[in-house]
């Protein structure tokens, strides 16, 4: 499975998907995971969002101390390897966060979430419901007491819906 268009997000230039290699590869050889990069060239912005492989809301969280070592790693590693940016963020998935790998949506089971998909379902091109899991590269849903089955090579982004 080949990534996604919503693992990487550029903003205004095309960029190797080779340099969100590289920062997976960071952070993973650190305990961490990427969930999202996304490059804002009219800034030289390199934002990035991190979590634990095993973390679960509320569990296992992404402190600020967490975003500072990844922040250090990243800042040492694209220095080196002479990837041009100006500006790095590093920062939780938050509550609201993205589901950006097939693992995603098999380990936030139970939660409501928002799949937007191209194109359109049914009419429908944005889905709530809550989460079933993950099963033959399709993404299960629970929406208003009826299963639905996503194909995941639809699926354009997915996200947590918090609930309060």
């Amino acid at each position: 499975m080949g990534l996604g268009p919503f693992f990487f997000v550029v903003r205004n230039e095309s960029v190797s998907t080779s340099t969100q290699e590289i920062i997976s590869s960071v952070l993973a050889k650190n305990g961490y995971e990427l969930v999202e990069a996304e490059f804002v060239r009219a800034r030289d912005l390199w934002r990035v969002f991190i979590d634990r492989p095993e973390s679960r809301r509320g569990v296992d969280l992404i402190t600020v101390e967490d975003c500072a070592v990844v922040s250090n790693l990243l800042s040492d590693t694209l220095t080196e390897r002479a990837i041009p940016y100006e500006h790095l963020e590093v920062s939780s998935p938050g509550m609201d966060r993205a589901l950006t790998k097939p693992e995603h949506f098999e380990r936030f089971a139970g939660e409501v979430v928002r799949v937007t998909v191209e194109p359109p379902i049914d009419g429908d091109r944005k889905i709530v419901g809550q989460l079933l899991g993950f099963e033959a590269e399709q993404v299960k849903l629970n929406v208003e007491g009826a299963e639905r089955l996503i194909p995941y090579s639809l699926v354009t982004r997915a996200r947590v819906v918090p609930q309060f």
